[in-house]
């Protein structure tokens, strides 16, 4: 039975990649039973800290659908919109958050700025996605 409420709270590893570089149809496989997996690395955003990913099921409109949340914290600058996202928590475990075909996950970007000390600005972002299955484990 797969589980309908994930919470993922070591994010030791984001990356971001193109939608074309992930399998067409990739939730319908893992809904099937298919073993998911993305043969690209994507690119690493350097974190600072560690983040937090869920899902959340929410029933609308007499369906389900599945929202995916991921935060994390970064100097670096954020790749533009339409970017598909993998997080590797810290047991090992890899998950994709999007999927090749629209809509894809939004993004939002909170700039704090450093201490006079030398701290350098944080960047706090946040990905969403709402899908009927928003976060895909990943064999890997």
């Amino acid at each position: 039975m797969q589980q309908d409420y994930y919470n993922l709270p070591g994010i030791v590893d984001v990356r971001y990649l193109n939608p074309g570089d992930v399998p067409a149809q990739i939730m319908s496989s893992y809904v099937a039973g298919i073993p998911v997996s993305v043969f690209v690395d994507g690119t690493q955003m350097p974190l600072h800290g560690v983040g937090s990913c869920q899902a959340v099921e929410e029933h609308s409109n007499n369906g389900r659908v599945e929202k995916a949340t991921l935060t994390f914290m970064t100097c670096e600058d954020v790749p533009p919109a339409g970017m598909l996202w993998m997080v590797q928590q810290a047991s090992g475990d890899w998950f994709l958050i999007g999927r090749r075909e629209p809509p894809y996950p939004t993004v939002k970007v909170q700039n704090s700025t450093g201490e006079p000390g030398g701290d350098r600005a944080i960047k706090t972002v946040t990905v969403e996605f709402q899908c009927f299955k928003a976060l895909i484990p990943l064999e890997r």
